[in-house]
């Protein structure tokens, strides 16, 4: 909140942000130890209860291990105060290494030139770039108009050039108005001034003399904002020849000039205020506008084709320009040392050779059939640049006349040797750090000892438990008071999320004990050792162990056998079975524990341990030597051993069918009963299908033997979940099905809960109803169970069948997947007997139609039992792969040797379901990762969410993923390094998540080049949570009693004070290519919505360029906005990779942090209630109202057609979107329509399924 003096309040936060993680260090301190002496001077170590924590040094003993002997060195953190681990020296290292190849391939001077004069190329083998289609226009050499300019400095002329186009002066005079409600012509005195249109019953003067604005504004009657005019027609009228139409949201203005002179005068000005694709073409032609201008003196208007070089290109500029009749002179230039830049953007065209088809703002100017604008620079300005950053990023002022010499330097500066070319980084010298631990190790496989681990204690226990709260307006965490006096801590073994077989036990309970710091802690006075019936010899590389602490409410040395229904979860932490260099955890730990809303199932685990947190001891076992993990070294095992093992392996799998879980029931008088819950299990031991109230009840029989089973969609009921808010709720469905037994005349009414779980258990009984356990004789059942036109009951031999419409039309992906199916089918081996060859395409079908179906045991057999059947079909790999028992040597051996043999899918993107948390094993994650890594940048970055989220399934820092996406960020840190620092930024804010995104993006920062970590540090400052656009947020909130005017003047001072010490140009967070300058604050507004967001306009940081809007929303959690426009991205792209141009163009949206972002405004463009409240109050049940738009909006027929198309293509496009996405809370305030006829959506914060409801209606 700002203080009297704005302006010296925001410098100071400016100033406060800038230098928050920063610290300098001398040769003998760290980072690590600066702020740890921050933390123990804090009030919170004061507090702790010395006679039981140990020392910080002692909990962490590798907090100080990394040290930097470059004086004076300035590191930014985005994520503070961090303490070193073993796992973060380690990834430090690993991030060296990396640095360390791309210098090699790379020179660091070429990567500081990347990151200044970015160019953003389509690569050969882009998905975005559609190249499949050959009918696209990308692959065509197609002609675009091109507005090109040239420098200014070669140009001979006595006077000063300026590149931009003088707005148009101030004018006046009398002219006829139209009113609203009396549709009579009246006589108004009219004022243009900037791009606002005047009106007032006489000429505002007195004695000849004008009034001043004060005064006028009093006589003012109304004003057009000619901003917001969508449309400037001429009238449809043969007796009024010099009328004009102004179409706006709110009415349609209509003027009538009173002479062709004035007529003349008064278009013309119009003309150059209002927006070009809102002028009428007629005026167009009148005046011959285009749709970017080019009368500066440096301008140079041309056609261009997509085939032509950079090199080309610039050639044909200078002739264009040396050919024009009105052209000044050129001092003596050479085309072969002037390369190409987007105008208006931080997107360059260095390579001459290369084809101009080739660049990504080329193919959307294509899309959008925009001109497009291009400046030729001289080659030196590259140097200029990058050496003008660089001086920035390290906080220099560079002049204009030590620029030679700088450039100079900064040529000498990467001629040296590689230890040279590294001070580019602010890395330090800890990534060069070797193996902490240099003793002989052994082997994991010859290690036939059971693993075991004991609970010693459990410190610093808060008194209170977290529970998740939500309300309308946000999610938040409050805490309760615990009910607990004893605990116990409950081990569990888990490998890829999943627990172990027999892999859980609970301590003894323990009574609870205060601390000194009124904390509680627990102590096991003869703490026992829990042995795993899990050999060493066996362990996976992945397996940890979940530690839980559980309050109970019983006396010391009570019964466990009843304390699940008391059972209150207070904390958790995890263990790695395995360090990150591979070597066997053992001795005592002491573990920093999460609260009670976190789980450690799988994903990363604390390695720093404060004496102030809660934190559990535990002692694993120790042996002589370090255990490395290998399991090529128990071939020495017995062969009864591993015969035993094996058969333990082999037991896990199920050759019978059973399923079993909760279904609901009705009886047999269905109109009469109610539904009630029951656990179903279908058992092909018996061939039965038993149902009772509970898992340990009686339960009643139906036989399935040839009984028949069918869908019974006309039960089907809706209802809605428990609210998540007062206004939001989730619509859910029954799914019901009837199976009757051969020879009986009842139908047993059974409801699932969702769609799949019902097909699961309608294939699941159809499987047991044939009464064979045999692997040959599997169900017959074709298809999930989708409804059948076949009124009829379905039997095993006729069962639920997918229709062929159905199959052709699912979607436009559906011809591959049916490609695949025959060419499976055809393609059949001899491996199977023809007996099984229902049971795989059975499997094949399920496998290519639902990806989301979840395989029972059972199945789970039959597919890696006939694992090589599937190698033809990409989708059937992960599928394989969950099959398999990664804790089996020989079955984990196969599975790799499956991955390179199997077929490749049509893109790689499908990897990404191998980084899921199912499949942990590092072959299979390495071996994804390697596939990704083979998409071209374009395409990459399109999918950098969901990389940056598979990390949280990753055991250590340092992961093939990371380092991945560290690599591709540095080599290409415009197109990736901007979205991987915003998404994992993002991430840090979770307790459990901060240590792992920080050290990566720590690390990435420091590696990174200096242009990029300038304009990182930044745009952090600028639009973060805490940031001074939050804080001006917070500013117009505390002004909202007082008024909008109250809270307009609030945002003006706040940004004003702001427009002081921002730079001459930065990049937004949304797109690094556009380069903005300062904030328009006369054109800034505060949006009318709950959260107040700011509408702000900024400056183009290149003279000539468009102003960039945007909008900035605190208090709103837009992540789920950022995932929707993904998904809708993809589809658009995937839609027009099959050549159907819907033109969605959604926008862009970025989260800077769980409650704040930024968006993309979509120029020209209203929602749809604007659009009906043109017709007025009843406007809504008016059919015409889109239609008249487009007809306001596009009065000629060539431009109605075009708009009345183009909406009929995206209207299609966002329906099938947001039904298939479940968006809810559907109204008119959050679909918008554009003016040239573009329909779209808006506000995502109903997402699958979720539904707005206003008192019990759903809206």
């Amino acid at each position: 909140m700002f203080s009297h003096t704005p302006r010296q309040s925001m410098l100071s936060v400016l100033q406060g942000n800038g230098n928050s993680g920063n610290s300098v260090r001398s040769s003998t301190s760290s980072f690590i130890s600066a702020a740890y002496n921050n933390y123990e001077n804090g009030a919170s170590f004061r507090n702790v209860d010395v006679s039981l924590v140990p020392s910080f040094e002692a909990l962490n003993p590798y907090a100080n291990a990394g040290r930097s002997m470059m004086s004076n060195d300035k590191r930014w953190q985005p994520v503070p105060n961090l303490y070193h681990s073993k796992e973060s020296l380690y990834f430090r290292s690993a991030v060296g290494k990396v640095l360390k190849k791309a210098h090699e391939e790379i020179s660091p001077a070429e990567l500081e030139v990347r990151a200044n004069t970015p160019e953003f190329k389509v690569e050969e083998g882009d998905w975005i770039a559609h190249n499949s289609n050959q009918k696209n226009q990308f692959a065509l050499i197609t002609p675009l108009k091109t507005v090109a300019r040239i420098p200014a400095n070669l140009i001979i002329s006595d006077e000063p050039i300026s590149l931009t186009q003088p707005l148009t002066s101030h004018i006046g005079g009398f002219i006829r108005k139209k009113g609203e409600k009396n549709k009579a012509f009246k006589r108004r005195y009219m004022e243009l001034n900037g791009s606002v249109l005047m009106y007032y019953k006489k000429k505002p003067e007195k004695n000849g003399i004008p009034l001043s604005r004060d005064e006028k504004r009093t006589l003012e009657r109304g004003r057009i904002d000619l901003d917001r005019v969508s449309s400037l027609q001429p009238m449809e009228s043969k007796t009024e020849p010099y009328g004009i139409l102004l179409v706006t949201t709110v009415r349609t203005w209509a003027i009538i000039a009173e002479s062709e002179g004035e007529y003349q005068r008064w278009l013309q000005a119009l003309c150059d205020v209002v927006k070009f694709s809102a002028v009428h073409v007629t005026y167009k032609r009148m005046f011959q506008l285009q749709e970017v201008s080019a009368k500066a003196i440096t301008d140079v208007r041309m056609v261009v084709t997509t085939g032509d070089t950079v090199g080309q290109i610039v050639e044909h500029i200078f002739n264009c320009y040396e050919q024009a009749l009105d052209a000044a002179p050129l001092r003596p230039y050479n085309p072969a040392e002037y390369r190409l830049k987007i105008t208006g953007y931080r997107d360059y065209m260095i390579d001459r050779y290369r084809v101009l088809n080739e660049y990504v703002h080329v193919r959307e100017c294509l899309l959008t059939k925009k001109t497009i604008r291009l400046t030729v620079i001289h080659e030196s300005v590259i140097q200029e640049t990058a050496m003008m950053n660089l001086s920035i990023g390290r906080d220099l002022t560079v002049s204009a006349g030590s620029m030679n010499n700088m450039i100079s330097q900064f040529a000498d500066m990467y001629d040296g040797e590689r230890a040279t070319s590294l001070q580019m980084t602010t890395l330090g010298d800890e990534w060069e750090r070797q193996s902490l631990d240099r003793n002989p190790s052994l082997p994991s496989g010859i290690v036939q000892q059971p693993f075991a681990i004991r609970i010693r204690r459990v410190l610093n226990i808060p008194r209170t438990t977290c529970v998740r709260k939500r309300s309308s307006e946000e999610a938040v965490v409050s805490r309760v008071p615990l009910t607990s006096s004893s605990v116990i801590v409950r081990i569990e073994l888990y490998d890829g999320g999943q627990l172990l077989e027999n892999a859980v036990i609970d301590t003894s309970d323990v009574r609870l004990k205060a601390q000194r710091n009124d904390l509680l802690y627990v102590e096991w006075d003869d703490p026992m050792w829990h042995k795993f019936n899990i050999d060493i010899c066996n362990i996976t590389r992945t397996m940890r162990v979940q530690l839980t602490v559980l309050g109970v409410k019983k006396v010391v040395g009570g019964s466990t056998a009843s304390m699940d229904a008391t059972e209150e979860k207070m904390l958790v932490t995890g263990v790695n079975a395995f360090d990150v260099d591979d070597t066997l955890t053992q001795g005592q730990q002491y573990v920093h524990m999460y609260s009670n809303l976190h789980s450690c199932v799988q994903g990363p685990v604390p390695h720093v341990t404060l004496p102030n947190e809660p934190m559990i001891q535990v002692e694993l076992s120790k042996f002589d030597a370090p255990i490395k993990f290998d399991w090529s070294d128990n071939d020495g095992l017995s062969i009864s051993d591993r015969s035993h093992r094996r058969s333990i392996i082999m037991s896990s799998r199920s050759v019978m069918l059973r399923k079993e879980g909760w279904l609901q029931k009705v009886g047999n008088f269905s109109s009469l009963t109610r539904w009630r819950r029951r656990w179903f299990v279908v058992d092909q031991s018996t061939c039965t299908l038993s149902y009772a109230d509970d898992e340990t009840a009686p339960r009643k029989l139906i036989t399935l033997r040839n009984c028949s089973v069918m869908t019974a969609d006309d039960m089907n009921q809706k209802f809605t979940t428990a609210p998540v808010n007062k206004g939001t709720r989730k619509l859910r469905q029954t799914w019901c099905f009837k199976v009757r037994p051969m020879g009986s005349s009842r139908d047993y009414i059974i409801s699932a809960e969702t769609k799949q779980d019902r097909e699961e258990w309608m294939l699941a009984i159809q499987t047991v109803s044939k009464g064979d356990s045999s692997i040959t004789d599997f169900s017959c059942s074709n298809g999930s169970f989708e409804e059948s036109s076949a009124s009829v009951s379905s039997t095993i031999a006729e069962s639920p069948r997918i229709g062929d419409d159905q199959l052709d039309g699912k979607n436009i992906l559906e011809c591959i997947a049916q490609d695949r199916r025959d060419s499976t089918s055809r393609s059949s081996t001899n491996s199977s007997s023809q007996r099984g060859e229902p049971e795989l395409n059975e499997l094949r079908k399920l496998i290519l139609l639902d990806p989301l179906y979840r395989f029972s045991p059972y199945q789970k057999e039959q597919l890696w039992m006939h694992r090589e059947e599937f190698i033809d079909i990409p989708s059937a790999l992960p599928r394989i792969l969950s099959c398999v028992h990664w804790d089996d040597r020989d079955e984990c051996e196969e599975a790799l040797k499956l991955l390179p043999k199997w077929s490749v899918p049509d893109h790689q993107a499908a990897y990404i379901e191998l980084l899921n948390g199912e499949f942990a094993n590092e072959g299979v994650r390495k071996f994804a990762v390697q596939k990704l890594g083979q998409m071209a940048d374009t395409t990459f970055s399109y999918f950098l969410p969901q990389l940056v989220q598979a990390i949280k399934f990753e055991n250590h820092h340092v992961s093939p993923l990371s380092m991945m996406l560290i690599e591709r960020a540095i080599r290409n840190p415009n197109q990736i390094g901007f979205d991987l620092f915003w998404s994992m930024k993002v991430e840090a804010h979770n307790d459990q998540f901060r240590e792992r995104y920080g050290t990566i993006l720590n690390a990435y920062l420091d590696v990174c080049s200096s242009k990029m970590r300038a304009i990182l540090k930044l745009q952090d400052n600028l639009f973060s949570e805490g940031g001074m656009l939050e804080r001006i947020c917070q500013s117009v909130k505390a002004k909202k009693k007082d008024g909008a005017a109250e809270m307009k003047r609030a945002m003006q001072q706040g940004l004003e004070a702001l427009n002081e010490i921002l730079p001459g140009s930065f990049q937004l967070p949304l797109d690094p290519r556009i380069e903005v300058g300062k904030i328009i604050v006369s054109k800034c507004r505060v949006m009318d919505s709950a959260k107040k967001p700011l509408w702000l306009v900024f400056e183009n940081a290149e003279e000539g360029g468009d102003p960039v809007t945007v909008m900035f929303k605190a208090g709103d959690d837009v992540r789920q906005d950022c995932l929707t426009l993904q998904l809708i991205r993809l589809m658009d792209e995937m839609w027009r990779d099959e050549g159907l141009d819907l033109a969605m163009e959604p926008y862009k949206c970025v989260a800077t942090s769980p409650m704040t972002g930024i968006l993309q405004m979509v120029p020209n463009s209203v929602t749809t209630a604007e659009v009906h409240m043109r017709d007025g109050m009843m406007g809504t049940f008016k059919d015409p109202s889109f239609s008249d738009w487009i007809r306001a909006n596009n009065p000629d027929p060539r431009s109605r057609k075009a708009a009345v198309d183009l909406f009929g293509r995206s209207a299609a496009g966002y329906c099938v979107a947001t039904c298939v996405l479940g968006i809810g809370d559907r109204h008119n305030d959050n679909i918008m329509i554009a003016s040239s006829g573009r329909y779209f959506h808006i506000d995502f914060g109903h997402f699958l399924g979720h539904l707005k409801y206003y008192k019990h209606i759903v809206r």
